[in-house]
């Protein structure tokens, strides 16, 4: 993992290193990056501050399979509605060969004075197995998964690290400029939202399969010598298999977000990486998609290896049921979210639409929300507040959900 410089939100131009011209074509087709500026401003609002906050859906697109069909949304979030946004979803964009990270997706959105970024960062994912036998089937060239695109890139074999350890050994020393680390706390929002999204059962449920550790990393760094705080955070998710005498680990680092303020400023976010956090949502029919193409790479892998191994070959196929399932999950997925009981570890609240009956979740960092026709929203702790009198357009007040 040796081209991380995509994760510094100041260089002089955003670039993907990840992402390589001779990557092959996709299904869905990846849509070059999109970019929205904001139609107008919000007098009054900022980011973390103020008596309200302005908000609109940015949206990364993709194209399925039928060539007659428009781009459709693929991931769905809220930013500032004066930011400006571009993101795309890559075919093997990322460092890393293993099938369950072949959709590689890359956002930013940046405040209009270019010194506040969110970015959004692809996923990793990497393999481990403390059975002899098993870890040999992992390393054996005649064995290993890949991408299968021009590059070939294998799925990376090594230890299972905490998220921390993650952060540290394969991220922290490839940031440009240099950063230095000065907390380090746990995220169980994000541990939720990762559950929430992936369909994976509680934490206190028994099932030892799939462990989760989440964490949000605060770092210090210079930017035209300017002092400058960023909050980094990441989601280990560790499915664990047995195989032979031991365990086969399954490793995904997830829910890669960065954003970056001058120095003073990080604190007063507060309220707007939460919301902004809380709002990123696949869409059901995306996330149904690439789970089912990926389930149908471990399937293709499990048939290669029964001719060699019938007992590896049925352990590729368990792992295939597991992105099955959660193709089914991500089906089930509503506007309201799965697990709405877990709705405050995830930072979130459900609203109607008082004019269509529409329920959906929003942050709930706030306790007044307001939608117009055009995808933007405010949100505000003021209770004398009221956008129309304030804002252009027409706003519609939310009703909170008990």
């Amino acid at each position: 993992m040796n081209k991380l410089a995509l994760l510094v939100l100041y260089c002089a131009a955003w670039a993907a290193p990840y992402a390589r011209a001779d990557d092959a074509a996709a299904k869905p087709t990846p849509q070059a990056p999109t970019s929205s500026a904001a139609r107008r401003g919000a007098p009054g609002a900022s980011a973390g501050s103020g008596s309200y906050l302005l908000l609109k859906k940015a949206q990364i697109m993709v194209k399925y399979d039928d060539p007659n069909e428009a781009l459709s949304p693929a991931i769905e979030m809220l930013i500032p509605g004066t930011w400006d946004f571009k993101g795309s979803v890559q075919m093997y964009g990322g460092k890393t060969g293993c099938f369950s990270e072949s959709f590689s997706v890359f956002w930013e959105a940046t405040s209009p004075d270019g010194m506040s970024k969110f970015a959004g960062v692809p996923n990793y994912a990497w393999q481990y197995s403390d059975d002899p036998q098993e870890l040999h089937n992992l390393t054996d060239p005649n064995r290993r998964t890949h991408t299968g695109n021009k590059t070939n890139d294998l799925c990376a074999v090594a230890k299972p690290l905490n998220a921390e350890q993650y952060f540290r050994q394969m991220v922290l020393n490839e940031l440009k400029p240099a950063m230095t680390v000065e907390s380090v706390e746990p995220y169980p929002a994000l541990e939720q939202l990762v559950r929430q999204r992936d369909g994976l059962p509680p934490a206190d449920s028994g099932n030892g399969g799939a462990r989760i550790d989440a964490i949000r990393v605060r770092l210090a760094f210079q930017k035209d010598n300017q002092p400058m705080e960023l909050w980094y955070s990441v989601a280990l998710v560790t499915q664990t298999y047995r195989v032979g005498r031991g365990s086969l680990y399954d490793i995904h680092a997830v829910g890669q977000v960065a954003f970056g303020a001058p120095k003073g400023k990080l604190d007063s976010n507060e309220k707007l990486f939460k919301v902004v956090m809380s709002s990123i949502q696949p869409k059901p029919r995306y996330a149904a998609y690439t789970n089912k193409w990926i389930a149908n790479y471990y399937r293709t892998q499990a048939q290669k290896e029964a001719i060699m191994d019938q007992m590896q070959a049925e352990l590729t196929n368990f792992i295939t049921q597991t992105y099955q399932q959660m193709s089914a999950n991500a089906q089930r997925v509503s506007d309201i979210g799965f697990h709405a009981n877990d709705q405050n570890l995830r930072d979130v609240r459900t609203y109607r639409d008082p004019s269509t009956g529409r329920e959906f979740e929003l942050s709930n960092q706030y306790n007044h929300a307001w939608l117009n026709g055009a995808n933007e929203y405010v949100m505000s702790d003021d209770p004398s507040f009221n956008p129309n009198s304030e804002l252009t357009g027409s706003w519609n007040q939310l009703q909170p959900v008990q």
